[in-house]
């Protein structure tokens, strides 16, 4: 299992330098050196491709969940020139972009069913400041989705079953060709090129009801065609199914994408779902569903695996929404009583601060998902177009407590001053991170690892998906010394986040459940010698049961490859075995236990085994079989090799 000898976290850079052991006045810990159990490399001179891409979009996954339109006119010139000018945040998601012109626009008299379109032609959408522009580029890139029952009555109502949304009989409409058309026109001519929608579904999580219903699918090709004539711009998909949890029931779940997905012909512009961690409660520490992280990252290769099987070619993913929130008994869903609760034991007192530091219980779950979800899209780049953090720049509007907020008034009243929350702290970790992936490989799963060089800066990002804390050394690193971010929670569960320059650390501890953030300036452009080209070999099936769970893997090793992970998505019923036997070409490999295993059993215990191979190991075609010591039970979602070919 482990190639590279001890458990050890090196940053192979440009050259060796020396490293100073940090003192007290940092109060940073010192580590060592002989409680490491990580092992990392990265090296800045590597140019790293996922598929033929290496340069970092920022544009797809630090966005806001705003539509973006007259943003530089809602908010106060402080928050837009934090967010957008110091952050460099981006935007996301606009809900029910076509509600208002559902309800005006009256039925076309010479044409039943459809809608008059005369007022909507003569709409003149306001034309943005050329300073917005100049900071947000030509077009905003947007992802939009329809809200429900929002399609004129005289469309007609097409009902499922006993499908409801909040208490209401759920519907889409019935006549389709006119929903199209009007679907289209608001596209058209209500948008300026700026802030026109870059990505458009239909219905924001339609019922599961729907999922299967032809009707559904055939509303969506049909907008697909009408779009693509008046808008050729704007990319169509769907179904904008609400979880991502495909895996429950030993991949039941996955049923309604497929469907989806066959039903279409892949001939969808993007294929569409959200991704939620759910959390509960249990008297000590916060579980539940937890899907980000490596439960997402099988999701992922799954939705692929599929599409190369059945239609010959990787499609791409918009994700509109993506996070986590407290699932509460009573509907509760923003953790309002929980960390009530958790507050009057750790910090009681009725200061609005301490108000805001609860308020930080919640946001730090809600980062903890944002945060996993967002370093395993950023490693799937090829395919993922947009992800959008559910995180609301403000909701004054319809409620000043909302729990999703990057600001909430003074005291839920005064509107005059706009408080920061912990959410905030999302857009700021990140800020300035760009440049060309690097190569950063680790055999430590519960670590999500990142690089990326700009310049003469390098950012390496290191995520701690359990809640065991990790130590590392740091060697090889030729600078005197880095900028290090952190941002997890304390032991009281609210949330926590500090910026430090430091000289170089001999080693460094990463708490359980926190993210850092290694920013070096290397004071000259770092050169790049070489370069990886990841190719991702899917596997001959998906979702097969335990008893069968035997794949064959093509992998060109023709070709040089500097590295190869296997990717194994697997679930199982809780409280069995989490240990996989896993052989390749008839060689048991070793497979390392995630550390956050117990965070990932809910009401099934759902992973990607990600581990590194030796390549010598590989052939062109490969078997790989899984089974587990126990029983048979559970099943295997995708097998995908990752084979980095040498420039």
């Amino acid at each position: 299992m482990n190639p590279w000898g001890i458990r050890t976290i090196f940053l192979l850079a440009c050259g060796v330098g020396s490293a100073v052991v940090e003192g007290a006045a940092t109060k940073e810990p010192v580590f060592s050196g002989e409680k490491s159990i990580s092992q990392i490399f990265v090296q800045p001179e590597v140019t790293r491709y996922v598929e033929g891409v290496s340069i970092l979009d920022r544009q797809k996954y630090f966005n806001l969940c705003d539509h973006g339109s007259d943003f530089d006119s809602r908010v106060s010139s402080d928050i837009y020139e934090e967010l957008i000018e110091n952050y460099g945040a981006s935007f996301g998601r606009r809900l029910g972009g076509l509600s208002r012109w559902g309800a005006e626009l009256e039925e076309d008299p010479t044409r039943p069913g459809f809608a008059n379109l005369d007022a909507l032609k003569a709409y003149q959408p306001r034309l943005p400041s050329s300073s917005f522009m100049e900071n947000c580029g030509p077009n905003l890139d947007v992802a939009c989705h329809g809200n429900h029952n929002k399609y004129p009555a005289y469309m007609g109502k097409h009902f499922k079953g006993s499908s409801n949304y909040h208490g209401k009989p759920e519907w889409i409409p019935e006549k389709l060709d006119a929903a199209a058309m009007l679907a289209a026109a608001v596209l058209e001519y209500g948008y300026t090129d700026f802030d026109r929608p870059a990505y458009f579904e239909p219905l924001n999580e339609p019922h599961w009801e729907f999922w299967t219903d032809p009707h559904l699918v055939e509303w969506h090709l049909k907008t697909k065609e009408a779009v693509r004539r008046f808008t050729p711009e704007v990319h169509v998909g769907g179904p904008c199914l609400s979880v991502a949890y495909f895996y429950r029931d030993n991949y039941r779940l996955w049923k309604g994408m497929k469907y989806f997905m066959d039903e279409t012909k892949g001939e969808m512009d993007f294929y569409s779902f959200h991704a939620y961690d759910f959390f509960k409660w249990n008297g000590n520490d916060f579980h539940g569903r937890i899907q980000s992280g490596l439960p997402l990252e099988g999701v992922l290769d799954l939705v692929q695996n599929y599409a190369v099987q059945t239609f010959g070619s990787e499609k791409e993913i918009v994700l509109s929404e993506h996070g986590g929130y407290v699932n509460a008994p009573g509907g509760m869903y923003d953790g309002e009583l929980i960390a009530a609760e958790l507050a009057a034991t750790y910090f009681p007192g009725d200061t609005f601060e301490l108000e805001l530091k609860k308020r930080s219980i919640v946001n730090t779950l809600m980062l903890q998902a944002v945060v996993g979800n967002t370093l395993a899209f950023m490693d799937h780049p090829h395919v993922i177009r947009k992800a959008v953090p559910f995180i609301i720049p403000k909701s004054w509007a319809w409620d000043k407590t909302y729990y999703a907020q990057l600001y909430v008034p003074y005291e839920y009243t005064d509107t005059s001053r706009a408080m920061p929350t912990h959410l905030l702290n999302f857009f700021r970790f990140f800020r300035g991170v760009e440049g060309r992936r690097v190569k950063a490989l680790s055999n430590d799963p519960d670590l999500q690892v990142r690089a990326f060089a700009s310049g003469s800066e390098l950012f390496l990002i290191v995520n701690n998906l359990s809640r065991e804390t990790e130590w590392v050394d740091l060697k090889g690193l030729d600078v005197e010394g880095i900028t290090l971010r952190r941002m997890g929670r304390h032991a009281d569960f609210s949330g926590t986040y500090t910026e430090q320059s430091i000289p170089l650390p001999e080693g460094l501890q990463i708490r359980g459940l926190e993210t850092v953030l290694l920013h070096a300036d290397f004071g000259q452009p770092i050169p790049e010698k070489r370069r990886v080209y990841e190719t991702v070999c899917y596997g001959d099936k998906v979702t097969v049961p335990l008893a069968d769970a035997t794949f064959m893997v093509d992998v060109p090793v023709q070709k040089k490859i500097d590295y190869a992970q296997v990717r194994v998505g697997l679930t199982r019923s809780a409280g069995l075995d989490r240990n996989p036997i896993i052989t390749i070409n008839g060689k048991q490999v070793e497979v390392p236990l995630e550390d956050c295993a117990e965070r990932l059993e809910e009401k099934e215990y759902a992973t990607t085994k990600i581990f590194l191979v030796n390549v010598d190991d590989l052939r062109a075609r490969n078997q790989i079989s899984i089974t587990f010591a126990d029983q048979n039970d559970g099943s295997v979602g995708s097998v995908v090799i990752r084979a980095a070919i040498k420039d």
